[in-house]
């Protein structure tokens, strides 16, 4: 993917992994607990942050993305600590393609879903994760909360420094989007990495969801599953069970 691929080797360093992977392994074992998962497949898992908490919880896990250098480092991760992980290059909307099996969980994690600009391709992702997740199970979705990040409008989202470079993360706003950039300076020299995410909101995805055969939406917000305020939570997070009956085709 023209975004991630030339950045994977340093996403982590840019995003900051090592202070959100506390928050990120407590998440997932509230998850667990929760929903007393035993499976999960993580779409557009990244670096693997989420697919690898997972795992260590002794989960059977499949992590997909669209990127093939943001999977390298996931495998990468996941030889370093010895975990059985399966790796899947997949966009989220042809996922059910790639996939076999129905899994207790389909997560989408770390503001994903915003790539998905469009309502068919949203609803082509959210079908191809009901047919994944086994009746009663979860899809979990977890986003920024649009509503507060347009309301305040405020452009610069950080800024990491590495060595010599320095990394300034930063919107612009526009109809319906964002577009999300990352501007690499080092020295003299600088580079413009940008794209367009949609701003969705819990409204919006939770009709989606309900179209897709999910009911029992919950909305949370925060790291960890509290409750959402659309003014102040940073995050959104959607949970929502899946309709389908055992023995159904769908």
């Amino acid at each position: 993917m023209d975004f991630y691929d030339p950045i994977a080797s340093r996403y982590d360093q840019i995003t900051g992994s090592a202070q959100r992977g506390p928050a990120a392994k407590a998440l997932a074992r509230k998850l667990v607990r929760k929903y007393k998962l035993a499976s999960a497949v993580d779409v557009a898992c990244g670096t693997g942050l989420y697919a690898l908490a997972l795992a260590r919880l002794g989960l059977r896990v499949v992590g997909s993305d669209v990127s093939g250098a943001m999977l390298a480092q996931a495998r990468r991760s996941a030889r370093r600590e010895g975990l059985d992980v399966q790796w899947v290059l997949s966009p989220m909307q042809e996922l059910a393609r790639h996939v076999a099996g129905e899994f207790d969980a389909v997560l989408c994690m770390g503001n994903s879903i915003p790539h998905l600009l469009e309502q068919a391709d949203l609803e082509a992702a959210l079908r191809g994760f009901g047919r994944l997740v086994r009746p009663g199970g979860v899809v979990v979705i977890q986003l920024l909360n649009y509503s507060r990040v347009v309301e305040r409008g405020e452009r610069i989202v950080g800024i990491q420094r590495q060595g010599e470079v320095e990394y300034i993360r930063f919107y612009d706003f526009l109809d319906r989007c964002v577009r999300f950039n990352i501007l690499e300076i080092n020295g003299p020299r600088h580079r413009l990495h940008s794209t367009l995410l949609r701003t969705y909101t819990r409204e919006g995805l939770s009709r989606a969801l309900a179209r897709c055969g999910f009911e029992d939406v919950e909305a949370f917000g925060g790291p960890g599953l509290g409750a959402f305020d659309p003014s102040r939570s940073q995050t959104l997070t959607l949970v929502g069970r899946s309709s389908r009956r055992p023995g159904s085709l769908k």
